[in-house]
């Protein structure tokens, strides 16, 4: 009796391995992936100013999303706000994506710090769950296709941001 069982156990194992789905890499996932299309999204600025994942095919693109009350993240922002000025000339985009917080707060610390580069709001937390964001500050490195090149979780260095640029910038 027991051999029996284990029998069954065993070729019902196999089966079960062997009939199993295979996971299909080019299918949609629900966490963005190196490689994969960026989400569609939509988000308005502090300005005013519209920006949507369409709009931004044919540039490079920086997506960064943070808060006021995350210190890497404020460590990182006068950062970002240097790459987006020195890059502009060359189609790169750096969006700072607040996620969560109010437009009073957000725009209080944007003039505390200066900031000219796009901030937008994500205080639905829509677009930073798209990007499946679970830690600040995360960011994204996008093609001029639309794709996601590399992904980083906390803050980044001036190297690295520029050796990530240097890549997306040399494909064309």
């Amino acid at each position: 009796m027991d051999a029996l069982l284990i029998f069954v156990a065993l070729v019902g194992g196999a089966w079960i391995h062997v009939t199993r789905l295979a996971s299909d890499p080019a299918s949609p996932s629900i966490a963005p992936r190196v490689n994969f299309a960026m989400p569609a999204f939509s988000l308005t600025a502090l300005d005013g100013t519209t920006f949507a994942s369409d709009d931004l095919r044919g540039k490079i693109v920086i997506l960064n999303f943070w808060a006021t009350w995350c210190p890497p993240c404020r460590a990182e922002m006068p950062l970002l706000q240097a790459i987006s000025t020195e890059h502009r000339e060359h189609d790169v985009v750096v969006l700072a994506i607040d996620v969560g917080e109010d437009r009073a707060t957000v725009e209080a610390y944007a003039k505390e710090l200066g900031l000219t580069l796009p901030v937008l709001l994500d205080d639905k937390l829509g677009v930073a769950a798209s990007f499946q964001v679970g830690a600040l500050p995360t960011s994204f490195f996008i093609d001029r296709a639309g794709i996601i090149r590399a992904a980083y979780l906390g803050a980044m260095n001036r190297a690295y941001i520029e050796a990530q640029l240097t890549q997306l910038l040399e494909r064309r």
